[in-house]
């Protein structure tokens, strides 16, 4: 269990009231009379804005402070429609509020995290699942995104109220930092609270973190220990992110490294783990390393989107991976960017192919996506190799190209 000493500031000091939620307060009042309303226009509301405003952290506060039974789950995570109905259904109708909780309250609310992140499943329908939710709740349904443009969001953004976070503006964040640092005892130079703020570009959460990997061991913080954060740059290229990290002389200036990034986790998880093998040509230290990168991975999955106090693990795991062996460190020609990645692209074309011919099947037999892949597709082929003129062909509609696909395909 984790102690208040050892928790990440940006959960310790994440509002518990309305009223301390730093900005947007034009976003939190059109939110609250939503809520409050009794009588909603629209059941649902989409909270949207870049990660670190604020919009999981009112929804929490707002529900408390309402007395509402909060039933989240992270859409991004929890796709289909059979998964989403297992939740959603029974938290959306009155007859379920004595499942969730025993204390009186003033009913439930759904709370559905990440839908931006829910596009891209065509075969599992989710989005409809959750429109289906919403026409049907007899409760208020709130959903947040970071991105709500994405083309399959469109329905969403018809029935749902849409309340937009700006970032937080640069001296509501420097007088929040301020009041952590005074609670927790820290001496701060007023520059760098403002250097930190403003290399936050509103992201309340990466001021709070920066303010305590600076300040956290010595309880002091002058503008020079910043100086690091000029490296909090969103167009810092992966192959410059490879070249520090497998430079670093130490466990501290990689982990320093790592917490002023901006470059994206998976990615750059990947990145390492395909350069291993160039970085280590010791087989054991190759092993370790491997052994610290695949804790990290577990660790980034349980950070997810939510759980960012064990953001420190994942560091700490891919900083032991760089320092097995510092003095063996020569320079070398990266691969970037990742294996996976590349794969991705030089195949896209045969995906799309492969992802056209399962749409026909699926229409036709009215079938997911994944069954006409695995289910048909098999004996198609089989059926096709017999004949290539088969009336398939044509109740399927399958183009010359998609027959010739069908007949030379390998594994998938």
């Amino acid at each position: 269990m984790q102690t208040q000493n050892n928790m990440l500031w940006v959960e310790k000091y994440r509002p518990k009231k309305i009223d301390d939620l730093t900005g947007n307060d034009e976003a939190k009042a059109l939110f609250l009379e939503w809520l409050k309303n009794k009588r909603h226009t629209k059941k649902a509301v989409l909270l949207y804005g870049s990660p670190g405003v604020g919009k999981t952290t009112l929804v929490l506060a707002a529900s408390q402070e309402l007395e509402f039974s909060v039933i989240e789950m992270n859409a991004s995570d929890t796709r289909s429609e059979k998964t989403i109905n297992a939740v959603a259904k029974p938290a959306t109708s009155y007859k379920a509020l004595d499942n969730y909780t025993k204390n009186k309250t003033s009913g439930n609310v759904l709370f559905l995290d990440e839908v931006d992140g829910i596009a891209g499943n065509e075969d599992r329908g989710g989005v409809n699942a959750i429109l289906k939710v919403i026409e049907e709740s007899l409760v208020p349904i709130i959903l947040a995104a970071n991105d709500p443009d994405i083309e399959k969001l469109r329905p969403l953004k018809k029935v749902c109220l849409l309340v937009r976070f700006q970032q937080v503006r640069i001296p509501l964040i420097i007088a929040l930092l301020q009041k952590i640092c005074m609670l927790e005892h820290v001496s701060a130079e007023f520059e760098a609270l403002e250097r930190i703020a403003q290399n936050s570009k509103g992201d309340v959460r990466s001021a709070i973190n920066d303010l305590q990997s600076l300040s956290e061991e010595n309880h002091r913080l002058t503008l020079q220990d910043t100086m690091m954060l000029t490296s909090r740059n969103k167009d810092i290229t992966l192959d410059d992110m490879l070249k520090r990290y497998f430079s670093a002389q130490n466990i501290a200036e990689t982990s320093t490294m790592l917490a002023f990034s901006n470059i994206d986790y998976d990615d750059f998880l990947l990145s390492v783990s395909d350069n291993l093998p160039k970085r280590y040509s010791n087989p054991s230290e190759l092993a370790k390393a491997y052994d610290y990168v695949s804790r990290a991975d577990l660790f980034r999955g349980r950070v997810g989107t939510e759980n960012w106090h064990l953001l420190k693990y994942f560091y700490n795991a891919l900083t032991l991976a760089s320092a097995i062996n510092p003095l063996s460190y020569t320079p070398f020609t990266f691969i970037s960017p990742p294996i996976r990645i590349i794969t991705l692209f030089w195949t896209k074309g045969k995906r799309s192919t492969l992802d056209a011919i399962c749409g026909k099947i699926g229409a036709q037999c009215h079938v997911s996506h994944k069954t006409a892949k695995h289910d048909f597709i098999p004996y198609i082929r089989v059926l096709l190799q017999k004949n290539s003129k088969s009336p398939l062909v044509g109740w399927f509609k399958f183009t010359p190209e998609e027959v010739d696909f069908l007949l030379k395909m390998g594994r998938f």
